[in-house]
């Protein structure tokens, strides 16, 4: 199954990449690429890095009430984490980043994944509500942009109200703690759900009957056991639907989501000056609900696809739309890229380990 993901995301991202570079006059883009403000995209990485310093600030509030975690080291995962997204498919960066900050600070696996979960949701909640701003603006201006193409507002209309409910069912679950976990426990015992004791025999069977001895070493969680990971779950997720809480998550969040508008809008300045900052926000927004799709690592190809289709409502020829769209996806790729590098040598990690952790954590997970 992990196999297959790799390979259709690898599939997908060769199709926008034709749709990306159709009908392109490549001297065209050359020239674009030449004309480009250098000055402009060098202030842009500052952005960039702050986009990232607020990320760990918003992190560190997602642990509360456990406080004095340390931003450098927040500042540091997030980064790796930025990294191996950039090297492995399924965002397995998020995954690493749950088990990484555990080893730097005193916080459970549990608890850490529950606020990248977090972290997630809030994400998801910031770009859909950028997407239709942006449909407000683009309706709104005088004189009018060019109309969003019908797949899009439709798109974006479906993902909307999908996260909308996904967010309603997700306050309730996590604020009717003991009713949601009564309910998980009757699903488990109606479907009859498997001991460690019973699984361990069954694994054991198998290997002997395959021969395939790494299959008597296979992971399981009990009934007790997912109970347990279920409650420290809620209980990592609970500060984001309190009064205490909620607002100052929803202000970091926003704040994230400004600076990574501003960080595309000041690349766009580099390329055509009269580019609107909605623009940005619209850049953001759309590749951000559009990488939910499966993808290559770094999704290589949709970002490129939906940034020049983007610009082109914008009135950027196809063009220049596409050689913002690579220098864009090159920055963030080199940054991150960079600033995970000094994450690993600041946490004290070889590639070679994370690499291995990470594989081994895919393969439980899968």
């Amino acid at each position: 199954m992990k196999k297959a993901r790799f390979w259709i995301g690898i599939l997908i991202s060769i199709i926008a990449l034709a749709f990306a570079f159709r009908q392109v006059d490549f001297a065209k883009v050359w020239e674009a690429l030449k004309g480009v403000n250098y000055w402009l995209l060098a202030s842009s990485v500052l952005l960039l890095i702050a986009f990232l310093v607020l990320r760990a600030f918003r992190w560190r509030a997602l642990f509360y009430p456990q406080r004095g975690l340390q931003i450098r080291n927040l500042f540091a995962v997030i980064n790796i984490g930025y990294l191996l997204s950039n090297i492995f498919p399924a965002r397995l960066g998020d995954v690493a980043r749950a088990y990484l900050i555990g080893d730097t600070e005193e916080v459970s696996r549990a608890s850490a994944f529950s606020t990248v979960v977090a972290e997630r949701v809030l994400d998801a909640l910031c770009a859909v509500a950028g997407f239709f701003l942006v449909v407000f603006v683009v309706s709104q201006a005088d004189p009018p942009f060019a109309p969003l193409p019908d797949w899009m507002v439709r798109s974006g209309l479906v993902v909307g109200v999908a996260g909308l409910v996904a967010v309603v069912v997700f306050v309730v679950l996590v604020r009717q703690r003991a009713w949601t976990l009564r309910i998980l426990d009757r699903i488990l015992r109606a479907v009859r759900w498997p001991d460690c004791e019973t699984m361990t025999r069954f694994w054991e069977g198998l290997a002997a009957r395959t021969r395939l001895r790494f299959l008597a070493g296979m992971p399981w969680a009990g009934r007790e056991d997912l109970d347990r990971m279920a409650g420290s779950l809620i209980d990592g997720f609970s500060g984001i639907t309190t009064l205490r809480q909620g607002p100052p998550l929803l202000l970091w969040s926003v704040a994230i989501w400004a600076m990574i508008s501003a960080f595309y809008w000041v690349v766009l300045l580099a390329f055509d000056t009269s580019q609107p900052f909605v623009a940005g926000l619209a850049v953001a927004s759309i590749t951000a609900l559009g990488m939910t799709i499966p993808a290559s690592p770094g999704y290589i190809g949709v970002f490129e696809f939906l940034t020049r289709e983007t610009m082109v409502l914008f009135g950027m020829e196809p063009e220049v739309a596409l050689s913002y769209a690579l220098v864009a996806h090159a920055i963030v790729y080199i940054v991150y890229t960079l600033l995970g590098l000094v994450g690993m040598i600041q946490q004290n990690l070889s590639y070679r380990e994370i690499q291995e952790r990470v594989s081994a954590e895919a393969g439980t997970s899968s």
